[in-house]
């Protein structure tokens, strides 16, 4: 009995290698979980598909790019664009490109909700990026679009790598923000991008 079993034990092997197997084709790069900040590697921080506009910036010969995800608004929704800009690329650069809006020509009225004025630090600690402004840019956007405003900041951030979670201050003092769904998270609470998910247009 024991002689008849070992067939079946080695084919059951062999299916639980096959589907283990690396694939043959694509690249594949292995990252450290060591190195993953904290929740970054958890299934409600992992940015879902979604629609995408590939827009390239004008080049410049002998510069390196990077392609990096950012937000926009269209109609009452966010749609992704990926943008090339100079390598290597921060998330400082990847800030002042999301207020500067898309290049031109862009195949997409999608737009920036964000005034050009709007300048802040955007400083990293454990995962964590805090959007650090001098003064009260909210007040200077519509209250029916601080939501999509704020959308736009926290989905582009929390695309870029290893930033799970944005939080937001003015002067160095923590401030609460809209959420997605219209509640308002408190002064220095952390939102992520299921926080506002549910605003990416199907």
């Amino acid at each position: 009995m024991i002689h008849s079993l070992r067939p079946l034990q080695i084919g059951a092997l062999c299916v639980l290698l096959a589907s283990c197997a690396v694939p043959k084709s694509g690249s594949v790069n292995e990252v450290d979980p060591q190195d993953i900040p904290f929740g970054l590697n958890s299934p409600e921080t992992t940015a879902p598909s979604t629609t995408t506009t590939v827009v390239v910036q004008t080049t410049v010969a002998g510069t390196a790019y990077e392609t990096a995800d950012l937000f926009f608004v269209e109609s009452a929704s966010l749609i992704r664009v990926q943008i090339k800009l100079p390598s290597p690329t921060n998330l400082q650069g990847v800030f002042t490109a999301l207020i500067s809006g898309l290049p031109s020509p862009a195949p997409s009225k999608a737009k920036t909700l964000l005034p050009t004025a709007f300048t802040a630090n955007i400083d990293v600690e454990g995962g964590v990026a805090n959007v650090n402004s001098k003064i009260g840019y909210l007040d200077s956007i519509k209250p029916n679009e601080q939501r999509l405003a704020i959308a736009q900041i926290v989905l582009t951030l929390t695309s870029q790598p290893g930033i799970g979670q944005v939080t937001f201050s003015v002067g160095g003092k923590p401030i609460g923000v809209p959420r997605g769904r219209g509640d308002i998270a408190g002064a220095g609470t952390p939102v992520t991008f299921d926080d506002y998910k549910m605003l990416i247009a199907k």
